[in-house]
């Protein structure tokens, strides 16, 4: 059974459409794709032209487990920043921050505006489940992502909350710096029970505003 999931959306200034989520599909519609070959549930990007009949680029991104596609933002040259979760422990890495994978990580990376190269590529995490849900970008080309993580050791940096709760899930904002290696600052953001990011926007000052549910009181 061939099953294909869309999960976010994009548009540039010119009205191209880059659409992200994940796919079992052997057949896949690919064009001048990053990676050809589907393995197991793979993450997709594709791109469409403004008329929506061609593709201008259409990958497949993933490992030798499931990987799966969430969040997409583009910057003003058409670079599309893409984030999601990863079971993989092969998933394409590229000057990444994190090299390593442990348990479900998730993921972030930019991809060329041509779609065939990794400008960056990185997995996010620690020892638990970490799922990421969504990434804007601002006009340097830092990039925001928001998810939840049941980790005790997400990788934090400057944070407004440095510490997990037990092993409830709580949500996590993360900056990422241009190049991608780096944080400019991580956070916990959560309280004694779930806590779950959905959604996240930037302004012009660099604030970030994140939307989710959370079943602490």
């Amino acid at each position: 059974l061939n099953v294909d999931y869309g999960r976010g959306i994009a548009v540039d200034g010119a009205g191209n459409v880059y659409v992200t989520g994940e796919t079992v599909s052997t057949n896949f519609p690919t064009l001048n794709p990053y990676q050809a070959n589907q393995d197991s549930t793979d993450a997709f990007v594709t791109k469409l032209s403004p008329s929506g009949n061609s593709a201008v680029y259409s990958t497949y991104i993933g490992g030798n487990s499931h990987d799966y596609g969430y969040g997409i933002a583009i910057d003003d040259s058409g670079n599309a920043y893409v984030t999601g979760h990863t079971l993989s422990t092969n998933f394409p890495t590229q000057n990444p921050y994190q090299t390593n994978q442990d348990s479900s990580d998730a993921f972030v990376f930019k991809l060329s505006p041509s779609g065939n190269s990794l400008v960056y590529s990185t997995y996010l995490g620690g020892d638990r489940a970490d799922y990421s849900r969504s990434i804007a970008v601002d006009n340097s080309g830092n990039a925001y992502v928001t998810g939840s993580t049941t980790s005790s050791n997400f990788p934090t940096l400057n944070p407004y909350q440095p510490g997990q709760d037990s092993l409830f899930s709580d949500a996590f904002v993360t900056k990422f710096s241009p190049s991608g290696n780096s944080v400019v600052y991580s956070t916990y953001l959560g309280g004694s029970k779930n806590d779950y990011a959905w959604g996240i926007a930037i302004d012009d000052s660099g604030n970030a505003y994140v939307v989710g549910d959370a079943y602490s009181t």
